[in-house]
Parts: structure tokens; sequence; C-alpha cells
């Protein structure tokens, strides 16, 4: 996608306010978020992230958060939106 972001505001980069970044190419759904609630460092959480291929094609190739981190930021952000998709996400990896 060839995209670069030279600066984030000063808000998102003191973590006073998340931001995410949505790409929409026709069959990947991307968001970046800038903060996430784990507790983990920002190189611990990359260095258990997973790399994941979309479509099977090496240009859709991305470092996620892995499944467990993912979850726990989602719990501690506590907004009802992401405790729907807490449910979903244990439903469609058949977790308890």
């Amino acid at each position: 996608m060839r995209y670069e972001i030279e600066k984030f505001p000063s808000q998102v980069e003191n973590k006073e306010q998340n931001i995410s970044i949505k790409f929409s190419p026709a069959d990947l759904n991307l968001q970046l978020i800038t903060n996430f609630h784990i507790s983990k460092s920002f190189e611990e959480a990359f260095n258990e992230s997973k790399i994941v291929h979309i479509n099977k094609k090496k240009i859709y190739k991305w470092r996620v958060l892995n499944l467990a981190d993912l979850i726990e930021s989602k719990r501690r952000s506590a907004r009802p939106k992401d405790l729907l998709d807490i449910e979903q996400l244990k439903e469609i990896n058949k977790i308890e």
C-alpha cells in the first residue's frame, strides 16, 4: 500500500488518546491501533505477535497481536463493542 505516517498528534504520542487507522483495499480490512492495554511492553507484544498471510499473497503479510493479547486488551478497555468482540473471538476460535 506504500503509505507513510510521519508523525502522530502529541496526545497520541503521549498515550492520552488512542487513534485507529483503517485501511480497506478490495479484499482486506486492516486496522492499526496506536495504544492497546496489555501488561506487556510493545517489544514483548511484538516478539509474541503472529505473522499472518491474507489470501496467501506475500504482499499481504502483517504482524498482529496474538489472540490472548488481543482479548486481554479488549477486556481491559471494557467498551461494549470490545466485550462483544471478545465473545465473537472466543466463539470463532473455540475458546471457553
